[in-house]
Order: structure tokens, then C-alpha cells, then sequence
């Protein structure tokens, strides 16, 4: 199978036959299945920075991040059509981006992405037939001197030529036995390898590879790892090596094939770090700790930071300091000029999060649980973030560990498994608030309403207890109730149902706090070969269970609680961990091979509409938001978001339409005239990816991209206006290019290209365009395009007029609209080639949504 991908639409990956929707059939009459929209999040590897650009690696996406100005990072790109599974490495070479994935039914590959326009990575080919074995690992790879290495970590290394085909080179086997690498590194002709293995207890390794002959690699020593059970990261950073854990140690590589041991110093815990100058940096839980290493065989502690690290998955050392990404949402960027004072430059959060495993929609916002910190408040469209809510926990991720939230009304109720439950304010969803919290045991599923919560446990057995918060700042502990193991919690009325893994659906009378008591037990058909019922939600008016047992989807009558009915169902196989979701009549049952839409109109007889691949991993929840959407969450492979959100009309409760949002308008007066970089925030919009490509002129003669400039420029342009009174505001305006004039005159710059990112999604965006027609310029075209989530949405352009004087100056106006715009990009091609016209803009109009 050499390709996985004919063509991405809309970001969604097409699927082997194996695993496709269309090869299941589907009932007469049911309705459409909800498609895949977005991918967001999952697991995080260690990213490709390449000048300005850094493209981070998670779940199964590729996300792209403009750092040309280091202290505000720019999100150009959410993230690419997914690869087939969770993406385990990402390596560069050439106009290309490599990334091995592996999927939860043990297939493994590599996905190509081009990035021939920096900004925008397109998935170009997928494949995975590096092997033949039908159980693959495909994790770490690499890319030198023109080959690409892929450690497998169940049937050895390969290598392939990357000059021969770079999206599908031919795979040679160099290493015959399972590796446990995860991590790699390149430095000229060599490649560095680490990682660990979980065994009875974990053991860390590092080795070097010579690559100079690129089709021959040879395994030449070690390069670092310290203490392989208490160094858990190595970072080769020249002929330096530091491992961190619960100490460092540093190695010389000087002689890649003799590495010397200098010296190790215990450590609080870290999880990864990096070296600069005589100084290394130790992330831990609690914040930086900071070594002396100018005499490396006797490390000395030299300070401490608190800027929060918790979480790093990955560092990635910078010239004057690192690239830190977390699990806890926090992309970060540190400064380590003053050696023992890291500055923090910038902070950053990710669409969506990075670990997040419920949502829940309070107050038009997404509020979502992120498992290793409290809340994260987004965009409910586009889960962009806002504003978060950190728990005031012990700095430690199994205490933080957050399983399940309830929300009721606008309070959220989180269950951290190392520690309790805490309960947070929502009222104001931009500024959560916590008011208190109780310790219990290990709880993992939660429910809420009015005056109590409802803990559940699986760990040392099953609980079901009854929380009093009618006082939230002071929670007290009534009755419970035990059982084998509670996966989920469900409340109505007077009533809590417990998903039971061993034992099917409990049915708890609660009306008397202190003594709730099982007045039922469901297992009709749920209880499998292995185990029961592991997730349950009740419909709106309590009469409805939908029950997600080993065996499937089980319809449960409930309308006498005590006396459950079993109604219908559609069968699955070992859907172990299984999860459901329902709105309306369409029920949703998750397990490994994907999500399964069914349609439950008749409830007797529920009848299969289609199955979503999702990688290959078990969903831990599903969440349908009654606007349109299904969002999947899972740890490894990310969010998953099926389906559109309703655009709402916006009408009050008198009947009348909502009064118009005003348009907000850039007239770049309020500027200075002079250079602003190559990027810049003004008026709501990112301006950013100007230039930077050659192209040809309508004459035939080319340019390079130092010929036209990547510059923003403000622009006196009092003179023109004078002559054009009807264009713009006077008397700025904003071009591009390499130059300016003083004063009142004015330069048209060189327009190549230009995007603009939307802080707000918008309906219209506009803008006035002064340029020079005629002579050289006339059939150049200009284009405006809009894009929401990174397709192309609407357009406007005019043709240059190429009769008549040379370099006569005109104006027009461009202007698009859509449901939804987050981004625009201006630019200029002749016969669909770049070009470079001269162009000012002025009046930068965009509508936002209502």
C-alpha cells in the first residue's frame, strides 16, 4: 500500500477501505453522518524550528507557529489534514517535513508534508510500507544527508533515499532487533537516538550513529544516559551531552565513538532540560532549577526559577535560551541571557489544548477539561484560547490529574485523581474562580446537581459517594454506596446511574443523602466475555439510558428507575472502554475501531449509519454539544471535533434581529511612519508572511525574495491623498517592500503576498488598494482570499490595466464575505505565477461575526 492519501478535503484524511465508513452499510432513510472538521491537540513531540517558523508536532496534526517576533508568537496554521495516527517523530529535510505516526491497530508509517509555502504545511503522501510486518512502532525519525531514518521500535531501523523520491523513498532495514529509541537528533554526520523502556522499572539509553555514509549507518557508542534508571532525557547539544531525571549528568562527545563521562550531581525531578553556555537548566515540576557547569566533572546548583514548567514534553534549545512545550497548555519561550534569572519572553497556548478530555459550552464559551492543570476557557467556535483556570493543587501531574468534570449551572466540579474534588466558579467564564474543595481517594467520574456532587472510583474498588456542596467553600461528605469499579456518573432527579465495568448499569436511589442504596441493576445483554459497562447517558427527561457496554450500544428504558428495560441495541465486538454520546436520535458509541454514528429514531431497532476513524485509539470521552457537534477526546491522538457549530441568528427574545456589529476599521493613521518588521499586530489582524518568495515579471524578467523585501511599512502618503481624496484616510497607508519616503511624499512598495490572522472570525473583511497600472504591470492580478480553519472560504481580485502611461497610479477596492473568515491573504500573480506589483492598502475593514 504506497498510499494512504489521493487527495485531503476540507482537512479530513481519506481511509484505507479497511477501516472506511463507506464499506459498512448503511440503513435507507438515515440521516448523514457528521464528518470530521477539526483536529486539535494530543501527545506532543519535539518540533522542527526552522528560522522564524516552528512547526509543532501533536496528536495527529502538524501545526505551524510564527516566531519572527519572539515575544509575540503567531499561530499561522492550526494544523493540517491528520495523519493516520498519533505522530511520534518530526524531522525536516528540504522543502519537506517527515513525520512517523503510529496507529492503535499496530499499523505505523510516515506522513510527507510539503512546505513549499512555509506558512501552510499540505500533507502530500502518506504510506507504510517501510516493512512488511503487520505489527509496526514507528516512532523517533530523522533526516541527514539526504536520507530519512525511521526507528522502529519493534522491528529495527530503516533508511531510505530521500534524493531518489523525497515523498516515498525505498526503505533499506540497517538494524534487525526492537529498538527503544523515541527521540532523536541530528548534528552533521552524526545522529543521536535515546529513550526509555518500561519494564519493571524504566531504563534510559542514548546512542550515536554515524551517518557520513548515508545508505551505510553504524552504531559507533553511547551518548549519554548517565544513570539509565535515573535519567530519564538526554540532550546532545554540540559535543555536549546532559541527561536529565532525578539528576544530571554530562558527557563529552567530542570523540563520538569514546564519550566521556564529567560528571553528575543529583537533582530535584526533572522531566527534560538543556545546556547554554557554562549553565544547565533542569525543568521539574515546580519550576527551573539552574547548574553551574563551567567545571562539568563538579556540577554546582546556581539558582532556581519559578516560571511553571510542569508538564514539558518537549525543550528545544535556542541560541539564546529554549523552546518549552507543555502538557499544561503553556508553549513557552525562555531567555537565558542573565544565566541564573531565565526570563520568560513569551507564553503561548494551543487551539484546543494539548491533553483535554471533556467540554462542556457555558456562557456561549468552551470550557474544557484539561487533565493536567483545571480548566481551559476557548472560542466556542474555534477553541482558541482565552483564559484558564488552574487549580490550586500540589505541583505534582498525579495530583493534578484531572479525570472527569460535571458542569451544573455555572459551576464545574473536577475530579483530580491524586487528589479530590474542586469546585469552580463559572459565572463569569473568562475569570474562573475556585471555591473549594474536599480530599478523597483516587475519584474518577463525577457528577453534579443543585446541592450535591456524586464521586465515583475505580481504583481499590468502587465508591459511589454522595458530596454535599450547598456550602461550596466547605463540602462535606454524606453516604456511599459500594460496587466493583464506576467508569461514569449520570444524575437525574433522585436518581445517580453508575456505569459498572464488571457488573452493567447501577440504578442509586439518592434521595436520602446518607444512605443511598442500589435499587437496581441493568445487565441485560451488556455484560461480555470480559467485562460490563463502562459509560452511560441519560436522555434530557430521565425515561432513556444509553448504555456503552463491551458488547455495544444498549437503549435502556428508565422511566421506572428501579425496574430498567432494555429496548434495542447494535452490537459491537470486545469494545472494551467503550464510550457514548447522544443528541436527539443520533447516538454515538466509541471503541477502538473509531466512532460509530446510529441512528436511535427507533429505538428497537437502532440502525448504523457510519464509522469515523480517529486513529485508532479509544476515546475517553464524547461530548455532543447540541449545536451541531461531536467532539472525540482522547490522550494520544488529540480532540476531534465531527460536525459544523449552528450559526445563530442572533434574535432577541422580542422577535427582533440583533443590531449590526460595527466593522472595525485599520486606517494605520495612529502609527508612526517608518518599518514595523515582518510582522505586526494592528486593528484585530496578524500581519504577517510578507514576501519572502521570488517570482517573475509580465516583462519575463524574474526577482528573488531580497529584491522586493519582507517588510511592513508605514507610509506618509499626504501627497497622494491630495490627488485621490476619495482612497482611504489620509495620511497613512500601509505597503510592503524594502523602502520609505520622509514627509509627506510617498513610495508604492512591492507586494508579493501578505496574510492577515483574524483575533476575531469575521463575515467581511475589505480594504482600499492604491497601485501602479500600465506599462509593466498591466494582466497582474490581485487577489484577496478568505480562509476559515485554513480553507479557502471567498475571494475578490482585480485585473491591472495595461494600456496608457506608464506606472499610472489608480485605486479599487477589494472586499470578501463568508459565514466565517479567520484569515486573508493578499497577493499578486501574472499567468498564475508570482509577482510583484506596487500596492498601497488603507481602510482595512473587517466585519465581525455576530
Amino acid at each position: 500500500m504506497k498510499n494512504l492519501i489521493a487527495a485531503a478535503l476540507l482537512g479530513v484524511l481519506s481511509m484505507p477501505a479497511a477501516t472506511a465508513a463507506a464499506t459498512l452499510p448503511r440503513a435507507a432513510g438515515t440521516p448523514a453522518p457528521l464528518e470530521v472538521t477539526r483536529v486539535l491537540g494530543g501527545a506532543l513531540v519535539d518540533p522542527v524550528v526552522d528560522g522564524p517558523w516552528v512547526y509543532v508536532a501533536s496528536g495527529r496534526i502538524v501545526s505551524t507557529w510564527s516566531h519572527a517576533l519572539p515575544a509575540a508568537p503567531l499561530l499561522v496554521d492550526a494544523g493540517t489534514a491528520p495523519a493516520r495516527g498519533a505522530i511520534h517523530g518530526l524531522t525536516r529535510w528540504g522543502d519537506y517535513l517527515y513525520a512517523s505516526w503510529q496507529a492503535g491497530d499496530d499499523s505505523g508509517g510516515v506522513a510527507v508534508y510539503s512546505i513549499a509555502d512555509p506558512a501552510h504545511p499540505v500533507l502530500v503522501n502518506e504510506f507504510d510500507d517501510y516493512t512488511a510486518s503487520s505489527f509496526k512502532q514507528a516512532w523517533t525519525i530523522a533526516a541527514a544527508n539526504g536520507y530519512l531514518y525511521l526507528f522502529d521500535q519493534e522491528n529495527g531501523i530503516y533508511g531510505g533515499d530521500l534524493g531518489a523520491d523525497p515523498l516515498h523513498p525505498t526503505f533499506t532495514q540497517h538494524v534487525r532487533w526492537p529498538t527503544i529509541y523515541n527521540r532523536s537528533r541530528v548534528e552533521g554526520n552524526l545522529v543521536y537516538a535515546s529513550g526509555n523502556q518500561m519494564s519493571n522499572q524504566q531504563f534510559h539509553v542514548c546512542t550515536t550513529f554515524d551517518v557520513s555514509d548515508p545508505a551505510m549507518p553504524v552504531a559507533i557508542g553511547g551518548c549519554g544516559g548517565g544513570d539509565p534508571l535515573e535519567n530519564f532525557r538526554t540532550r546532545v547539544q554540540g559535543t555536549q551531552a546532559a541527561s536529565f531525571g532525578l539528576k544530571l549528568t554530562l558527557r563529552d562527545l567530542a570523540d563520538p565513538a569514546d564519550p566521556m563521562l564529567l560528571g553528575s550531581i543529583d537533582t530535584p525531578p526533572a522531566t527534560d532540560g538543556f545546556v547554554s553556555g557554562d549553565h544547565a537548566y533542569s525543568l521539574g515540576f515546580a519550576g527551573i532549577d539552574i547548574w553551574d557547569i563551567a567545571d562539568p566533572s563538579a556540577p554546582v546548583a546556581a539558582g532556581h526559577s519559578d516560571i511553571p514548567t510542569l508538564g514539558a514534553s518537549s525543550v528545544t534549545p535556542l541560541a539564546d535560551g529554549a523552546l518549552v512545550l507543555t502538557s499544561t497548555d503553556r508553549f513557552q519561550r525562555l531567555d537565558v541571557s542573565a544565566p541564573t534569572a531565565p526570563a520568560l519572553v513569551s507564553e503561548t497556548a494551543p487551539h484546543g489544548g494539548v491533553v483535554t478530555t471533556d467540554v462542556a459550552i457555558v456562557d456561549g464559551k468552551a470550557v474544557l477539561l484539561a487533565e493536567n492543570y483545571g480548566l481551559g476557557i476557548a472560542d466556542a467556535r474555534t477553541l482558541a484560547p482565552i483564559a484558564r483556570f488552574d487549580a490550586s493543587l500540589p505541583e505534582q501531574l498525579n495530583q493534578r490529574d484531572f479525570e472527569q468534570f460535571a458542569v451544573d449551572g455555572t459551576r464545574a466540579y473536577l475530579v483530580a485523581w491524586g487528589y479530590g474534588l474542586v469546585i469552580a466558579d463559572l459565572a463569569d467564564p473568562l475569570a474562573p474562580v475556585e471555591l473549594g474543595k474536599i480530599e478523597y481517594e483516587y475519584p474518577s467520574a463525577v457528577a453534579a446537581k443543585g446541592d450535591y456532587a456524586y464521586i465515583g472510583t475505580v481504583t481499590n474498588g468502587g465508591v459511589v459517594q454522595v458530596v454535599d456542596v450547598s456550602d461550596p467553600a466547605a463540602p462535606v461528605l454524606r453516604g456511599a454506596v459500594t460496587m466493583t469499579s464506576v467508569f461514569r456518573l449520570q444524575v437525574h432527579g433522585n436518581y445517580v446511574y453508575a456505569a459498572d465495568e464488571f457488573a452493567g448499569l447501577h440504578v442509586i436511589d439518592v434521595s436520602d443523602p446518607d444512605a443511598p442504596a442500589v435499587v437496581a441493576i441493568y445487565s441485560d445483554g451488556c455484560m461480555g466475555i470480559m467485562a460490563g459497562a463502562y459509560d452511560v447517558q441519560v436522555s434530557a427527561d430521565g425515561t432513556r439510558a444509553f448504555v456503552a457496554c463491551e458488547t455495544g450500544l444498549q437503549v435502556v428504558d428508565i422511566t421506572n428507575p428501579a425496574a430498567p428495560v432494555r429496548l434495542g441495541g447494535w452490537p459491537a465486538e470486545w469494545a472494551n472502554g467503550s464510550t457514548v454520546a447522544v443528541d436527539g436520535h443520533r447516538a454515538w458509541f466509541g471503541d477502538r475501531a473509531g466512532v460509530h454514528e446510529i441512528d436511535v429514531s427507533d429505538e428497537t431497532n437502532p440502525a448504523f449509519v457510519a464509522t469515523t476513524w480517529i486513529g485508532g485509539y479509544l476515546p475517553v470521552r464524547m461530548r455532543a454539544t447540541g449545536d451541531g457537534r461531536l467532539f472525540v477526546f482522547n490522550r494520544q491522538v488529540g480532540t476531534h471535533v465531527l460536525g459544523e457549530m449552528a450559526v445563530s441568528d442572533a434574535i432577541f427574545a422580542d422577535g427582533f434581529d440583533a443590531a449590526p456589529v460595527a466593522p472595525q476599521v485599520s486606517t494605520f493613521d495612529a502609527l508612526a511612519e517608518g518599518f514595523m518588521g515582518t510582522s505586526m499586530q494592528h486593528g484585530g489582524i496578524n500581519w504577517h508572511e510578507v514576501n519572502g518568495i521570488g517570482g517573475v515579471f509580465p516583462d519575463g524578467s524574474t526577482f528573488v525574495p531580497a529584491d522586493v523585501g519582507d517588510q511592513l511599512v508605514i507610509e506618509d502618503a499626504s501627497v497622494f491623498y491630495a490627488d485621490f481624496p476619495d482612497f482611504g484616510s489620509a495620511p497613512n497607508t500601509l505597503t510592503f517592500g524594502t523602502s520609505f519616503v520622509n514627509g509627506d511624499n510617498f513610495s508604492i512598495g512591492a507586494l508579493v503576498r501578505a496574510s492577515g490572522g483574524l483575533e476575531r472570525p469575521a463575515q467581511a473583511v475589505a480594504m482600499d488598494l492604491a497601485y501602479y497600472e500600465n506599462g509593466p504591470w498591466g494582466g497582474i492580478v490581485v487577489h484577496l482570499e478568505g480562509y476559515e480553519r485554513g480553507a479557502l472560504v471567498a475571494s475578490d481580485s482585480l485585473t491591472l490595466a495595461g494600456e496608457g502611461d506608464r506606472d499610472h497610479p489608480a485605486t479599487s477596492r477589494l472586499s470578501i464575505s463568508a459565514p466565517a473568515i479567520d484569515a486573508f491573504k493578499l497577493h499578486a500573480t501574472f499567468n498564475g505565477q508570482p509577482t510583484a506589483p506596487r500596492v498601497m492598502v488603507d481602510n482595512v475593514t473587517v466585519t465581525p461575526l455576530r
